[in-house]
C-alpha cells in the first residue's frame, strides 16, 4: 500500500512537469531538458494516479483528493485553434510518419483514398518509397525528397501546388514550405520534422527551429497549416509560445507514437497546427499503415 501511495505522489508530480517545462524554457540546461522529456508522458503519470489512488483509497479516503489533479493533461497541454461552426468546404490534412523501413505503400495510399485527404505531409521518405509516393495517382502535385536516413519528406497534394521550396538546416534537416491553390485561395503550407531531443543541443535546436518556422507563418498573414513530426508533446516547451505568436493545434492529445496497441501507452508527437484563420471541424488519429507511428488527421475550414 505505501508503495502505491508513493506512484501516487510521483505521477501528481509528473502531471505538473509541464507547467515547469514551460516555465524553463527560455533556459537551455541539462535539467531544463530532464525535466522536458519526462513532460512527454503524461498518460503514463495519468494512468499511474488513477490506478493508484483507487487502490489507497479504500484504506484512506484522502488520498482521493489528489483525483484532483486528473484534469491537468488537458490543462497543461497548448492551446487548440477554435472548432468550426461552420458546414462548408474543408480542407483535410493529414501528416504521416511512415517509418524509414517501409515499403509497401498501399496501406497508406487506401487511407488516404479512403478518407479523401486533400493534402498529406509524410515523413521518413526513403528512396525507394519516393518513388512509389511519385506514383499515386490522386495526388499528382507533390515535393519529395528522399533521404537514407530518418529525414526524407514529402508533400503530396490533390490540389495544385504554386510553389514549393527544400530549405535545410543547420544540422541539414530539410522541411518544406509550399503554397497551395485551394477554393480560389492561397494557402501556406510546411512540413517539418526535426531532430528529436536526443541530448542537450538537439533539444535546443527542435526548440528554436519551431519557434522561427511559427514566427514566419505568422508573419506572412495568409492562411498556413504546418505539419510533420514535431518529436514532442503539446506538453513540451517545444509548444511553449507558439499559441501565443498566433500558432494553434488542430490536432487532438491521441498518442501518435508508437503506434503498438494503438498508441496506449504512447505519446503525441505528430501533428497539425494552424494559424488563426482556421477552425478545426474534425480531428482524429488514424489506423496502423504499418509503421510505428499512427497517423494524425484533421479537417479544417477557413473562418475568414
Amino acid at each position: 500500500m505505501g508503495s502505491m501511495r508513493i506512484v501516487a505522489v510521483v505521477s501528481v508530480l509528473g502531471l505538473l512537469l509541464p507547467l515547469f517545462s514551460h516555465l524553463l524554457a527560455g533556459s537551455n540546461n541539462t535539467l531544463t531538458w530532464l525535466i522536458d522529456l519526462a513532460s512527454h508522458w503524461q498518460w503514463i503519470f495519468l494512468s499511474g494516479l488513477v490506478i493508484c489512488v483507487s487502490v489507497t483509497v479504500w484504506s484512506s479516503r484522502r488520498w482521493a483528493l489528489l483525483l484532483l489533479a486528473v484534469p491537468l493533461p488537458w490543462l497543461t497541454a497548448s492551446a487548440q485553434a477554435p472548432a468550426s461552426k461552420t458546414t462548408g468546404d474543408r480542407l483535410t490534412v493529414a501528416s504521416v510518419n511512415v517509418n524509414l523501413s517501409t515499403r509497401d505503400i498501399r496501406p497508406l495510399a487506401a487511407w488516404l483514398s479512403r478518407e479523401q485527404v486533400d493534402v498529406a505531409a509524410v515523413l521518413e521518405v526513403s528512396p525507394e518509397y519516393s518513388s512509389k509516393l511519385q506514383a499515386l495517382a490522386e495526388y499528382p502535385f507533390n515535393r519529395i525528397v528522399p533521404h537514407g536516413g530518418p529525414f526524407g519528406i514529402a508533400l503530396v497534394s490533390r490540389h495544385p501546388l504554386l510553389r514549393s521550396e527544400v530549405i535545410h538546416d543547420a544540422e541539414g534537416i530539410p522541411h518544406i514550405e509550399a503554397q497551395l491553390r485551394w477554393q480560389d485561395r492561397v494557402i501556406n503550407l510546411v512540413v517539418v520534422h526535426p531532430m528529436p531531443p536526443l541530448d542537450l543541443h538537439y533539444h535546443a535546436v527542435r526548440n528554436s527551429k519551431l519557434r522561427a518556422l511559427a514566427a514566419a507563418v505568422v508573419t506572412s498573414r495568409t492562411p498556413t497549416v504546418l505539419a510533420g513530426d514535431f518529436n514532442a508533446t503539446p506538453w513540451s516547451s517545444a509548444f511553449s509560445g507558439l499559441a501565443e505568436q498566433g500558432l494553434h493545434r488542430a490536432t487532438g492529445l491521441a498518442a501518435s507514437w508508437p503506434a503498438q496497441m494503438k498508441g496506449m501507452f504512447g505519446i503525441p508527437i505528430d501533428h497539425v497546427m494552424v494559424t488563426s484563420h482556421w477552425a478545426v471541424a474534425t480531428s482524429q488519429t488514424g489506423p496502423d499503415l504499418g509503421s510505428d507511428h499512427l497517423p494524425v488527421l484533421v479537417g479544417l475550414s477557413l473562418i475568414d
